[in-house]
């Protein structure tokens, strides 16, 4: 009987050390265990299309993530049904949101939400606004649409949600005149309605607008940053024209709320080797003209706080 319980007790043993190796080796650091849904409130075509396109190729090329990231653009009620979608996860672990100014202004002044509702993973890059005409505009240049615009002149402009109204209504405020804005869903699609007539000019983001001015069918009359931008989208600045209007939007990531610390962690850490790369710095930085400016999960709340107060007057 001694030897059969001495038996016992040495199998326990050994079961009990195999048992907490096996433990070592498979603990870890978190990753996802089955698909990523990557959430797109704008319109395939627009800026944060082509921004988060870029990053799941990154992702991809650099085996970055083991799992599917699928994206998934929810575009209705002018993208709140995708951002409420987000927040209200629970224990969102495999969902991603493209999220900049132009998202959160609307989240925090007509939604009755707030930064508390998403988890901050990363700001990626900050992005300007050009406005463009169409190759063959009666008006070539913006100091032409102004004058036109101070003589009576009636013009529709087109543009997406949040950010691009801010400039219309700066240009209202500054410059006045009969101009109406046509809203729509992402820049893509106010493109759409440039090229077909249907607007006289459109706000756009150098990175949507590429290829339609680099081939001459669009063509850049005013900046609506701090700077010129660079050929093929070289353009006065309001500034230098005498107008008090500047825009410039971050470009960022985030979860849901209770994303779990882990996921939190992972998926920082993935953005953070994605803007380390020279696929993003060529292929989407340098290419569509943005400034890079990384921030981890911690920074990127604070940052995206100082917007969210400047919104709300707090």
């Amino acid at each position: 009987m001694k030897k059969l319980l001495t038996a016992l007790l040495m199998t326990a043993l050994i079961s009990g050390v195999v048992f907490a190796e096996g433990q070592n080796d498979t603990a870890g650091p978190w990753a996802p265990e089955k698909g990523v849904e990557w959430v797109v409130t704008s319109s395939a075509g627009g800026g944060s299309s082509i921004f988060t396109q870029s990053i799941v190729e990154i992702i991809k090329s650099e085996a970055l993530v083991d799992e599917n990231i699928i994206i998934n653009y929810k575009t209705d009620g002018g993208g709140a049904i995708g951002r409420r979608a987000v927040s209200t996860m629970k224990n969102g672990a495999h969902t991603l949101l493209t999220f900049n100014s132009g998202d959160l202004k609307p989240l925090v002044t007509m939604e009755k939400g707030d930064l508390d509702g998403l988890t901050p993973l990363a700001v990626m890059a900050l992005d300007g606004q050009i406005i463009l005409v169409r190759e063959d505009s009666k008006y070539k240049t913006i100091e032409e649409i102004i004058d036109a615009l101070k003589a009576g002149e009636r013009f529709i402009m087109g543009g997406s949600k949040s950010d691009d109204e801010e400039i219309y209504n700066a240009m209202l405020a500054e410059i006045g005149g009969d101009l109406e804005y046509l809203r729509s869903d992402s820049t893509g699609e106010a493109l759409t309605q440039l090229l077909g007539g249907h607007v006289d000019m459109a706000i756009s983001k150098p990175a949507a607008s590429f290829d339609l001015v680099s081939s001459g069918e669009l063509k850049a009359v005013v900046s609506a940053g701090a700077t010129r931008f660079a050929d093929p989208f070289d353009a006065p600045t309001f500034g230098e024209l005498g107008y008090d209007i500047e825009f410039q939007i971050y470009r960022g990531v985030v979860g849901p709320a209770d994303m779990p610390a882990e996921a939190v962690e992972f998926w920082s850490d993935v953005l953070a080797k994605v803007s380390k790369t020279s696929a993003w710095s060529e292929n989407y930085i340098n290419k569509f003209l943005l400034v890079s400016n990384h921030l981890g999960a911690a920074d990127a709340k604070v940052y995206m706080q100082k917007f969210e107060d400047m919104y709300t007057g707090n």
